[in-house]
């Protein structure tokens, strides 16, 4: 269970997944080479010993980006498992390189939401009930 968080191009920003047009089509992340290029940026020792499917591991959590066997990348999937932490560097990767951050769960999209940690604080807690333990702090 994770948190997912999906990764793509346009040639214009959008707020949330409502306002794409039904006929716009995503284009390319870039290379994978560069694409594990700058999550390693945002996210140092990301681990790309499978070039499709890279691991991030820290004190606040971890993430799982996974990039398809397509070169050019079109888009990535993150599975997030992490504390609020993790959202600032996705947002900031996002930003820096013109992608936009797809939150599953709430529709939005990261980098214009105006509570860009709702949806990673929703799956904790959904997390925390189905494992019975007590919310974190």
């Amino acid at each position: 269970m994770s948190w997912d968080v999906m990764i793509m191009k346009f040639d214009q920003s959008y707020g949330s997944v409502g306002e794409i047009p039904d006929d716009a089509t995503p284009l390319p992340l870039g290379s994978k080479t560069d694409v594990h290029g700058s999550v390693t940026k945002f996210f140092p020792g990301t681990d790309w010993s499978d070039a499709s499917w890279g691991i991030f591991e820290s004190t606040f959590g971890s993430i799982e980006f996974n990039l398809g066997e397509d070169d050019p990348a079109d888009s990535m999937m993150l599975h997030v498992r992490a504390s609020n932490e993790v959202v600032p560097p996705i947002i900031a990767m996002c930003r820096e390189n013109g992608w936009n951050a797809l939150d599953s769960s709430t529709g939005e999209m990261l980098e214009s939401s105006e509570n860009p940690t709702e949806g990673i604080e929703g799956w904790r807690a959904f997390r925390d009930q189905v494992l019975g333990s007590e919310p974190e702090e």
